[in-house]
């Protein structure tokens, strides 16, 4: 297992890989140690440009996991273009599942890789909703994003 730290400029962001996909992501206040690969070295670049505005569209070769479910609403997260929004309620509908928008709530949340996988970009018809790096870190993307 490899991991390596990319400073975002909201906070530490730890990148996980198996050497083949990226596997997690998470956010952290401090680094740790590290031990890096050519696929980590690659979606930190992409993290660089992303946070520079010049990449909407990631590329690093994503382990997607879950329940099935999970892995519909996450493949449909994928497809949400830079700078939109969309519902909870939208993406249930858009899996086949237009009643299950708090399921699709509770598989955002289990998210392992957020940003490449962009939970960031579904909202409550109501508001926000929630994230698990919170609430000030998901305001910040969508802004970044011009979403918000």
């Amino acid at each position: 297992m490899f991991k390596l730290y990319y400073k975002s400029p909201i906070c530490y962001l730890s990148l996980h890989s198996d050497g083949n996909f990226l596997i997690k992501l998470d956010f952290c206040q401090e680094k740790r140690e590290e031990k890096s690969c050519e696929l980590l070295e690659y979606a930190k670049n992409e993290l660089e440009l992303y946070f520079s505005k010049k990449l909407n569209v990631f590329k690093t070769p994503l382990k997607i996991q879950g329940s099935d479910f999970e892995q519909k609403v996450y493949k449909a997260l994928i497809e949400i273009p830079y700078g939109k929004l969309q519902t909870y309620k939208q993406i249930a509908e858009k899996i086949g599942h237009k009643n299950a928008f708090r399921a699709v709530g509770n598989a955002n949340s289990k998210n392992e890789i957020p940003i490449f996988i962009p939970c960031h970009r579904v909202i409550a018809c109501k508001g926000l909703g929630g994230y698990n790096g919170g609430l000030g870190i998901k305001k910040f993307l969508l802004q970044l994003e011009g979403g918000g």
